[in-house]
């Protein structure tokens, strides 16, 4: 085999030796062959800055197949002789992105729980390691942007479900993969998702009051909240990670929101307080409730909530999790 000077030497040529005798350089694929993809996919990881093992990993990943491409170069059983050639770790990677029940997997990726892995061809689960989980990610968007970049129909096709997959697992890719994606799938995903953008939660609130110390007296007496000052004598109230700014009305502090007026909030705080001690709280309090306990549906799924006013009348919906409140 030889290259031209211009042509980079591949440090994998004994492994693309072995692929071209099992038949990759004659299986058609987007961009040519299966062989021209396996290569392109290891030299996008190498510039993603991959180690060694998973760019091995992604020069072999359709060695056994795909839950994408049916052809194969191994039979599973021939599993020793790949790690042979290329390490047990990179040869572990491959049967894991061969293996991966796609429609099982990707829904996975992202969320808030363990990744479990169902295995296409036995049926078999388990969780990957969160080193495996982060190479198989890599693996899959370079797989991806290869495939998509030498056929238009099916980037018009999967694009954009393709731009959601890899900004939900985002954490899991390394910065270079993740630019390739934004700047690849980014045309795909909609004006509202190119830029990338996500919210990862709240950090204040500002509420409009008429009094500002009975706004404070309230929801610290009734729903625990710390008073802080800060600033050039501003008054905010405290709670978990977040906290709720104060603002006079007719003082309001630049910028501010179009029609800032008291009472015009209607606000919703989860608390690990099991709404029976919620009721017996406020009552001891003087607070009659609007409503509740009542079911209702927050971000996290179905929770039961209490509703009452504050001095202001702004609503203010106190929630508690069925994890909490039993």
């Amino acid at each position: 085999m030889t290259t031209s000077p211009s042509e980079p030497v591949s440090p994998w040529t004994h492994v693309e030796d072995f692929l071209r005798d099992r038949g990759a350089d004659r299986m058609p694929h987007p961009g040519g062959t299966l062989l021209a993809h396996l290569s392109r996919v290891a030299r996008r990881l190498a510039e993603w800055g991959a180690d060694p093992d998973v760019q091995a990993a992604g020069l072999c990943h359709a060695a056994y197949g795909t839950d994408g491409f049916d052809e194969s170069l191994l039979a599973t059983t021939e599993r020793a002789t790949l790690a042979a050639l290329i390490g047990e770790r990179a040869e572990a990677l491959v049967h894991l992105y061969g293996s991966c029940d796609r429609d099982a997997v990707y829904p996975l990726l992202g969320g808030d729980g363990p990744v479990v892995f169902r295995d296409r061809l036995t049926g078999g689960e388990h969780t990957p390691s969160d080193a495996d989980l982060r190479a198989f990610v890599e693996i899959t968007a370079a797989n991806e942007l290869d495939v998509l970049a030498h056929n238009e129909d099916l980037a018009a096709r999967y694009g954009a479900a393709l731009y959601g997959l890899f900004a939900r697992s985002r954490d899991l890719l390394s910065a270079g993969a993740w630019a390739a994606c934004t700047r690849q799938l980014g045309p795909y995903a909609g004006a509202e998702a190119a830029p990338g953008l996500r919210v990862t939660g709240i950090d204040h609130l500002v509420l409009t009051v008429a009094d500002i110390e009975r706004t404070v007296d309230f929801y610290q007496r009734v729903l625990g909240m710390e008073p802080v000052t800060f600033g050039d004598g501003r008054r905010a109230l405290a709670f978990g990670p977040s906290k709720i700014n104060l603002h006079a009305a007719g003082r309001e502090l630049l910028p501010h929101a179009a029609r800032p007026t008291p009472g015009s909030a209607d606000l919703c705080l989860v608390t690990d307080t099991p709404q029976t001690q919620v009721l017996a709280h406020l009552a001891a309090c003087g607070i009659t409730p609007e409503e509740g306990p009542v079911p209702r549906t927050g971000a996290r799924g179905p929770f039961l909530s209490t509703y009452l006013r504050d001095p202001d009348g702004n609503l203010v919906e106190i929630s508690t999790y069925p994890d909490a409140d039993g």
